[in-house]
């Protein structure tokens, strides 16, 4: 496993048990540092988001306030800590609110977004080596399986879905790749059939646990890939 798919898999889940990340890592002494040390973020970011907001906290920060507007000469001191308490109350507001709002609204917006960052990794003269069983291993994480292949695939890798854990496959198209998400059913994304930017569109499937979109460019016979895509996908719950 190059470097960009290892990486890959461990931002997407730094505690990943898959046999072929797992493998990589104890083959190259590099790897595991960089996969130590993305689990030791992890768990610190893990630490900061679960500190505890005291209780009453408001309602101190007002009372320390009103002291010193009476005690001028300890205004100096109580300002400082009346800012320094709301500064860090103002932080942990902020960072519980980021822990569970998404930076787009919807489905579309994303996968255009996510299709785009990757965009530069890939390109439709790469090597389709991904095999149909290897593909079905990852899907087994979504409680599905393909029962043929799709096309020529170049890529089957875990993602961050607008932070859900999700599943990315990059096909050849017929003039530049064609991007395919296996993303968890949600709520917080408006859905929508069909979407667009002018430059790419995609096509969004509704299933019983799970959503598939794909995504390409213009030229691109998306309903054919759907068709297929609906013709082969099946489900175990």
């Amino acid at each position: 496993m190059d470097d960009l798919l290892f990486r890959r898999n461990i931002y997407a889940d730094p505690k990943t048990t898959d046999p072929d990340v797992i493998s990589a890592k104890n083959l190259d002494p590099a790897k595991q540092k960089f996969a130590r040390e993305i689990e030791q973020l992890d768990q610190k970011i893990f630490d900061a988001l679960n500190v505890p907001v005291p209780e009453e906290l408001s309602e101190k920060l007002i009372l320390r306030q009103s002291l010193a507007s009476h005690q001028q000469q300890k205004k100096s001191t109580r300002i400082k800590l009346a800012i320094a308490a709301s500064v860090a109350f103002a932080i942990g507001l902020t960072i519980n609110q980021l822990q569970f709002s998404h930076a787009y609204s919807s489905i579309g917006d994303y996968a255009i977004a996510h299709t785009n960052h990757e965009a530069s990794h890939f390109n439709n003269n790469g090597e389709a080596t991904v095999t149909l069983a290897a593909l079905n291993k990852k899907m087994a994480s979504f409680n599905g399986q393909f029962t043929a292949n799709l096309g020529e695939l170049m890529m089957a890798e875990y993602c961050r879905f607008d932070g859900m854990r999700s599943l990315h496959l990059v096909l050849k198209g017929q003039k530049s790749p064609v991007n395919i998400y296996v993303v968890p059913a949600n709520d917080h994304l408006a859905y929508s059939k069909e979407f667009t930017n002018g430059e790419l569109s995609g096509l969004v499937n509704n299933f019983k646990t799970s959503q598939i979109i794909v995504v390409g460019d213009l030229q691109e016979p998306l309903q054919q890939w759907q068709q297929r895509i609906n013709k082969n996908v099946r489900w175990s719950t």
